[in-house]
């Protein structure tokens, strides 16, 4: 028994490590140039919006070409929404922050509004070897529901909330020590009998 218990924990820890290698590699960073933080946040365009509002900002407004290398240098492999729309008035885009717009990096041909409904501004960042020197990245016009990532951009300190595999360690920990809790309770009922 204490062999398997010694080979789930193994297992689990392994499977932790792997999963945090994998895992988006930002979150949350600060750009003391623009005096603003970045992270991912989850769902569709307008989910992710609403989250990025969660966090006291909007999906990421990028202002200039040195806002544009900063975050292809600091965040790596990255594919998702950025806070760019024409939904109100199709070919006029903004910025949900209401920042101006007065830079653009659109991939070639676009924004083209493909089949009609691309609204939403996406962000493709494919790093370089090594990851300091991207390879290549471009915005696109798509559709609200083609990611399921955003980047997020705020201004106040975020507050320190832990990454997902930390606090899934830790529950399994605290399992394990509930487990080991009980087994000695059951021991020593038994020896108790005796």
């Amino acid at each position: 028994m204490k062999r398997i218990f010694t080979l789930f924990i193994t297992g689990v820890l392994v499977f932790g490590l792997t999963a945090s290698v994998n895992a988006i590699p930002i979150g949350p960073v600060y750009n003391s140039a623009t005096g603003h933080w970045y992270g991912v946040v989850s769902g569709d365009w307008f989910t992710a919006e609403s989250n990025a509002i969660a966090l006291g900002g909007h999906l990421v407004s990028i202002n200039d070409q040195a806002e544009q290398t900063w975050l292809e240098t600091n965040i790596g492999d990255y594919i998702g929404w950025i806070g760019l729309t024409d939904s109100v008035s199709e070919g006029f885009f903004t910025w949900t922050s209401g920042e101006a717009l007065t830079y653009t990096n659109w991939g070639s041909g676009e924004p083209n509004d493909f089949g009609g409904g691309e609204d939403f501004g996406a962000m493709r960042i494919v790093a370089g070897n090594p990851p300091i020197v991207p390879s290549s990245s471009s915005w696109n016009d798509i559709n609200s529901t083609t990611y399921e990532l955003g980047l997020a951009e705020w201004s106040a300190a975020p507050p320190a909330i832990p990454e997902p595999t930390t606090i899934a360690l830790l529950g399994i920990g605290l399992a394990g020590l509930a487990g080991v809790a009980m087994r000695r309770k059951r021991k020593n009922k038994g020896t108790d009998k005796n």
